[in-house]
Parts: C-alpha cells; structure tokens; sequence
C-alpha cells in the first residue's frame, strides 16, 4: 500500500512538472478541418486576426487561394485573379499591408517586365484593376530577371527589388522602389553591379523603418577558379549598398581579414545600421565565430564593432568521443582545430536596449547515387539535414553576453523537410525555440536529456514531441523540455509555417496530418 501511494505520488508530481511547463504559454487550437489544398504561408493582421494562402491544384494546373480567419474560424475565401491589364500574369507573392490583403503579381510585355500590385476588400475580391508599380526594360539578348518584396520591420514601407542578369560582357542590374503605407514612392533607383556578376553574389536586401534601401554583395576574387567556385577559397570582401538622396554609398565591410560566411542586416530609428553574422578565416572552410559591426549612416564611419570565437569545448561538445579523438590527432599534426560547418543565418533581432539577439542553424543537403546493376539507371537520393541551433546575444554595450547551443538532430529524404527547423520568438526576458523532436530525447517529466547521442526527431503518434527551448536573456542560461506531443494535438507541428506577430502578442501555428490540418494561437505575455 506504501509503495502504491509513492508511485501515485511520484506520477503526480511527473505530470505536474509536465503541465507546468507545458502551460507556461496558452495555446488555442481550432478545429482539426480537411485540407483545402497546400498552405504557402500565415499572414498576420490584427488581433485573433489572419489571412492563409494556399496552392489549390497538382504541381502544374491549380489556382492560389486566400482565406481570413478571425478566432481562428474562416470567415471569408477569395481565388487570386492573376491578371493584370488585361493579360494573364504571374504570382509574385502577397502581404498585409495597411491592414488591407494585396497580391503581387508581374508580367513580362514587349520590351518591358513589369511589376503590380492588386487589393482584395473585405470579401476577399480584387478592388479595382492592378495597379502597376515598377518596370524594367528586357529584351531578347537579356535574361528575364525577376522581382522581390521587401517589407520594414514596422510594416510601414515596403519594397519592390528587381535583377536582371546583364548580356555578355554586360554588369548585372538592380533596381528597387520602396512605397509607404499610402503607396508613395519615398525611394527609387537602378544601377548596374558595380562588379563582374562572376565575381559577386547578391546576399541580401534590406528595407529600414524609415524607408531606405540596402543591400548586401560579396565581392570574389579574379582567378583561375574564381569564376566556377565562389567559396571561401575566393572570398574577397563584403559590401553594404546603400542608395540616399546624394546617390549610391559603397560601404565595405573591414573585418581584419575574416571572412563573411552568412550576415543579417537591420537599422534602427537612429540612423545606426547594423551587420551581425558568422566569420571564418580567409581561404579556410568552417565557422569560426560570430560578429557584429555598427555604422552610422550619416558620417558612414564604423562605431562599434566585435567578434566571439567559438571555443574548442563548445565546437565539439556533441560530437562522438571518436570523432573528439581525431580532431585531437588533427591538432597535434598542425592540420588545424575543430570547426563548425554548414551554419546559415537566420535571424537577428534588435532589442528595446539595444541589444542584438543573433540566431543559426547547421542546414546541409546530401546526396546520395545508386545504379541499378540490371539496367545502369542511376538514382539520387536528397537527404536534408536540420541540426543544432546556435544563439548568442551582445549586449546594449558592443560585448558579447553569451553563446549558447541548442541540440536537435532532424533528417529527411527527398522532401526539403517541410516537418524540420525551428519557429523563435522572444517574450518574458527569453528567446524560445519550437522544433519537433524524437520523445527518447526526454526523460520521464519531459527534461531534456543532454547526452552524447541524439535520436533523430521522429513523426509518428508515439514518437513524436514538440520540444521548447529557452534561453535567458540576462544569463544565458538554456532549458529545454517538452511543449506537446503528436499524439495531444493529433497532428504534426510545421514550425517553418509559424509566424509570430509581435504587434499583437501572438504566434500562429501549423499542424498537418495527411489530409488534415489545424491552426493555432500561442499568446505571449511580454514585450520583445
């Protein structure tokens, strides 16, 4: 009897551990419905607010569609009308903008590409005729180009980017024009690259909450090799373009010789523009820490910058006690120390203090040939791999705070894995990160266990869990357990479609499950 009320007690101290942590944000699910065809992306609006767009159709024949929900219930559903002066044209994306859903589309005419914008009203139907706002002249020597949509953080501009491959012997060109609320054009312009579109790559672009216009290029080396691999090995500088009223600002990016192996950009209202990524050393494969560098914008000058090499223990703290033993034998030969390989940028975030919260994820794809000894036809095989995230905060001051990692281990075969990655958000002094997981990862009261081998995140009803990771923003200090389970929400979790809505306090979820889904709300309970 003694030993049945210690059982008893222990189950329920367990399931309280489980619950509180669990609960520690609200999450409202809506009802589990049949899937009305592939869901692109979320879209937030306002509060208990959000529009769905999704691919009805096979991979060729089909049509886009949109629904508004409130209260995580449809309310109303629109088909996209792609046409544009009366011709048919093509789907280039869609937004919220001034709380009004818009779709983008292009259509390439004699001589000319051209880029539109269409508003849908209440009822989900087109208001009016698109309206055209921006072009670019082609023609039959030159490459189609394409159009991209830029939006600022605080949603009140957006921008139409646009690059077009140049002719033989011809400098790429690009373009933007950046529109407020009132679809005012606040800035505009078109240049060539200033450099050898194969000695360059375009990283990113980027639109602040005052409406300029940057972009990021990675200049590469003239050479042999320079123009088949553009790598580490021909890695020459990184430059900042901005585009102002007096013209074109080249600023080029001095790390001290480092390399630039991934980078986010974003400006504050203070006319401060900051880069923060990942660096390596010239001419050498691998990651060797993190970075951030503070310009001012009015005197272009550099105000602060910073770098946090990531120390041995921390490069190989998951790593096998064999494959520990062969970095080791590596160092002692003189062939160099551990490094961390394939980690993309993926988000960075300015906080009220001015402090910068950075996140990575080690991405990579292999492929794998098999030929059939019968006839010699030879199959590939893609394997995606989502692994450890990678964290680290400087402070309002210019330090670094911390660097932390997050483990997680997720593999698929020939389906870019649409179950794998993260979603993050920030809220009550922590960054948090949400990931599916296999359950053997965690103990009983659903702890992480922080051990050498990881399984590998699993799918299925009595495997699968959805994990939550903290971090404190103060100390660094990381938790991570279990949030729900496949088998609690009857579905799976596709955290790439989560969006978070800082405005409002909320992040919208996804879950599927063959040909059903379901979309939720996670409240937060604090300011970012």
């Amino acid at each position: 009897m003694k030993q049945m009320k210690l059982t008893l007690s222990l189950f329920f101290m367990i399931a309280l551990v489980q619950s509180s942590y669990s609960q520690a944000y609200d999450i409202k699910w809506g009802d589990i419905t049949s899937r009305q065809g592939k869901l692109i992306y979320l879209l937030p609006n306002k509060k208990n607010d959000f529009f769905a767009l999704r691919w009805v159709g096979g991979r060729i024949i089909g049509n886009y569609q949109v629904s508004h929900h409130q209260d995580l219930t449809i309310t109303q559903k629109g088909r996209i009308k792609l046409v544009a002066e009366k011709s048919m044209a093509n789907f280039e994306g869609a937004k919220v903008i001034g709380n009004k859903f818009v779709v983008f589309l292009s259509d390439r005419q004699v001589g000319f590409n051209h880029f539109y914008m269409q508003e849908y009203d209440e009822e989900l139907k087109p208001i009016g005729e698109a309206v055209k706002i921006a072009s670019y002249s082609v023609d039959r020597t030159r490459k189609k180009g394409w159009f991209n949509i830029k939006q600022s953080s605080n949603q009140k501009f957006f921008g139409v980017v646009w690059e077009v491959p140049g002719r033989k012997g011809e400098r790429d060109l690009y373009g933007f024009k950046v529109y407020n609320e009132q679809l005012e054009i606040v800035n505009e312009g078109e240049y060539p690259l200033p450099f050898d579109p194969k000695l360059s790559t375009i990283h990113s672009h980027h639109i602040s909450n005052k409406g300029d216009y940057f972009m990021a290029v990675t200049e590469y080396e003239e050479g042999n090799n320079a123009r088949l691999f553009k790598n580490h090995l021909t890695y020459k500088s990184l430059h900042i373009f901005h585009i102002n009223e007096d013209g074109l600002d080249d600023y080029q990016l001095d790390l001290g010789g480092k390399r630039v192996e991934a980078m986010s950009m974003f400006s504050d209202e203070n006319n401060v523009f900051t880069i923060t990524g990942i660096y390596g050393e010239q001419r050498v494969a691998g990651v060797k820490g993190v970075f951030y560098q503070r310009i001012d914008l009015t005197t272009l000058e550099k105000i602060g910058e910073g770098f946090k090499e990531f120390e041995a223990s921390f490069i190989t703290e998951d790593w096998t006690e064999r494959a520990k033993r062969k970095a080791d034998r590596q160092i002692d030969r003189g062939r160099g120390t551990p490094q961390l390989y394939n980690y993309k940028m993926r988000d960075a975030t300015l906080l009220k203090d001015g402090s910068i919260i950075g996140t990575m994820e080690q991405f990579y794809v292999q492929i794998s040939s098999n030929t059939d000894t019968r006839n010699g036809t030879v199959s590939q095989s893609y394997y995606y791999y989502y692994n450890d995230i990678i964290a680290f905060k400087i402070d309002s001051e210019g330090e670094f705070a911390w660097v932390t990692k997050v483990r997680k281990y997720q593999v698929s075969t020939n389906d870019e894995g649409p179950f794998s990655s993260y979603a993050s958000f920030i809220d009550k002094g922590k960054v948090h990160f949400i990931f599916n997981d296999h359950i053997r990862n965690y103990d009983a009261s659903g702890q992480f266990i922080d051990s050498d081998r990881l399984y590998t995140a699993n799918y299925s009803r009595r495997k699968n869990v959805v994990a939550l990771a903290e971090i404190d923003l103060e100390t660094g200090e990381r938790k991570q357990a279990t949030f729900f389970d496949r088998e609690e929400i009857d579905a799976v979790a596709v955290p790439k479609l989560f969006e978070i809505n800082y405005t409002t306090g909320e992040m919208l979820l996804y879950a599927i499950w063959g040909r059903k889904e379901k979309v939720g709300v996670l409240r937060m309970g604090g300011e970012k």
